[in-house]
């Protein structure tokens, strides 16, 4: 009796978030210009259906100094360099080092979005790509 109640629980949060996904979400612009998302329009404004999507989504490869051309204006490359100085960046950076360092298992998320775990020379990747986010993220 107990399992069959626990199972209709579950079965109705099932069909409750389903239908909170199925939601349309509209966008429009008001008269003073502002930006606005909803699931009902006004109906004086012209509202546009934005799809709307779940799942996962690549992350995009992050530009590097080393990656970027090197050009001759030097003022340009030191007002880039001052703008890529991120203390949050720095910080999960260094985080992250310091868990790459321990000895524990680590697990990320693979090119198709299932969690596995890193092998030692991944693990030496790792360390190597945050330690270049910590020499172009911190002060």
């Amino acid at each position: 009796m107990k399992y069959l109640r626990v199972m209709g629980f579950l079965l109705l949060g099932v069909f409750i978030s389903q239908s909170v996904l199925a939601e349309k979400v509209y966008t429009w612009t008001d008269s003073k210009g502002g930006v606005h998302f909803g699931e009902h329009p006004p109906k004086d404004a012209k509202a546009t259906l934005v799809k709307t999507r779940t799942g996962h989504s690549d992350p995009t490869p992050a530009q590097t100094a080393a990656a970027q051309p090197k050009t001759a204006a030097e003022p340009a490359a030191a007002a880039q360099q001052a703008s890529l100085k991120d203390p949050e960046r720095c910080a999960k950076a260094q985080e992250n080092l310091v868990a790459l360092n321990s000895v524990a298992r680590i697990r990320m998320p693979d090119a198709q979005g299932t969690l596995v775990y890193l092998t030692e020379e991944d693990k030496a990747k790792e360390r190597q790509l945050n330690q270049q986010v910590i020499d172009q993220a911190c002060e």
